[in-house]
């Protein structure tokens, strides 16, 4: 039985982290109008925020605009799709195996350690700079879990002492959940048992608090979305394939009936008043007044009218196709999108990493900002027996890689 002691863990960590914050200060572009001193204390922060995982700091307040979406192909085969969106620094993130029976504790602040459990089942996920927290991952019967920010809105439950045992770290929960279950109605059944909780001791490291929601999504294509809102947990079923940010999963589905109007048909060319042409001037002004903003309603939005729109798909390869299509109308380039106290000093929001999972197949694809190039992982190939967990980077090189053909044409 492999055993991670995730507070060893993130102890060896922060030091190691820590210890890179000069490299990390002298790397990293000086922030517009910020002395020296500043910029060594922001990256200071930003170190203490990857060990966190979401980086989220009091001073440097990053754009996480993560957009999720789920359909099904024609032969059942799930797809769940998601952009990770995060500009306050590189996240570096990892692709990691974690072997069955590979032991995990949820670290819970103040010396405590809430729920331990060992892998019923393996995983692959991608994390933050190296830390032990998986941000999406799939496991090996297909289930997939998202992680993407919930501001304002998220406030899990109160520890308990008496239920400590079954106390589970809001950071831990993507971990938990591809560990230890199949399908979205195990995860429906479990969670209720659980008490979730924030980890105090890491928001108190860098004054933020770290909010999150889920999404989670069966080889069956069925979806759920997990929100913990005044220490109360909703789960709602994802019945329109979509999941953004704040607010609420419920309140985006209201937001639906402001867009009740829109359809995928065009305007006819022979409408007119008195003689006056109202005929469209290209196509698509069925769906006019659809939002194309990158706030987390909009986006919502959109994602809905895609997958609502969508023609049909055959079967896992045009699903993969269609998923990868509608994911590169949510990347935000770098510089569209800034958060801050000016135009003078601020912080950019853009697009790191985007990942499908064939749920059916068990196969996760990914591409990165650095190469746009498509990678999978078959699941299925996999030792989830391994001795221990394992990773590499999500690009050898950050280059794209680009097919020169040229020489086709012949001479």
């Amino acid at each position: 039985m492999i055993t991670v002691s995730f507070l060893e863990f993130f102890m060896a960590m922060t030091l190691r982290l820590f210890s890179a914050a000069a490299r990390v200060e002298a790397d990293m572009p000086p922030l517009p109008g910020a002395s020296s001193m500043k910029r060594r204390s922001t990256a200071a922060r930003i170190i203490a925020s990857i060990l966190a995982g979401t980086m989220l700091t009091a001073s440097v307040q990053p754009s996480l605009s993560c957009t999720s979406l789920v359909f099904k192909a024609a032969d059942g085969t799930g797809i769940y799709a998601r952009t990770m969106e995060w500009g306050a620094s590189d996240l570096k993130s990892e692709m990691v195996l974690i072997p069955r029976k590979t032991t995990q504790s949820s670290v819970l602040g103040t010396d405590k350690t809430g729920i331990s459990w060992s892998n019923v089942y393996g995983y692959v996920g991608i994390n933050p700079a190296g830390y032990p927290y998986a941000t999406d991952g799939m496991n090996e019967t297909g289930l997939t879990v998202g992680a993407l920010f919930y501001p304002g809105f998220a406030e899990y439950q109160q520890p308990e002492a008496a239920e400590q045992s079954k106390t589970l770290s809001s950071m831990d929960v993507v971990n938990y959940l591809l560990g230890n279950f199949k399908t979205v109605e195990e995860v429906r059944q479990a969670l209720p048992k659980l008490r979730v909780v924030k980890n105090a001791d890491l928001e108190k490291a860098f004054g933020s608090e770290l909010p999150l929601h889920h999404i989670v999504t069966d080889s069956t294509g069925a979806s759920i979305v997990v929100e913990y809102t005044k220490g109360v947990l909703t789960i709602f079923d994802n019945k329109v394939g979509a999941m953004t940010n704040s607010p609420s999963y419920d309140w985006h589905l209201l937001n639906l009936r402001n867009y009740a109007n829109l359809k995928p048909l065009g305007a006819p060319a022979n409408r007119n008043i008195n003689g006056v042409s109202l005929a469209p001037f290209g196509a698509g002004s069925g769906m006019h007044g659809l939002p194309g903003d990158f706030t987390p309603p909009s986006r919502f939005l959109r994602a809905v009218a895609f997958v609502a729109t969508m023609e049909p798909v055959k079967d896992a390869a045009a699903g993969v196709a269609a998923a990868s299509s509608m994911l590169n109308n949510f990347d935000i380039p770098q510089g569209l999108v800034r958060e801050g106290a000016s135009a003078e000093d601020y912080h950019l929001g853009f697009t790191q990493w985007s990942v499908i999972g064939d749920t059916r197949n068990k196969v996760y694809y990914y591409w990165t900002m650095y190469d746009r190039r498509m990678r999978s992982i078959d699941l299925t190939k996999l030792n989830f027996d391994a001795a221990k967990p394992s990773g590499f980077p999500l690009d050898r090189i950050r280059v794209q890689d680009i097919e020169n053909r040229s020489a086709d044409f012949g001479k």
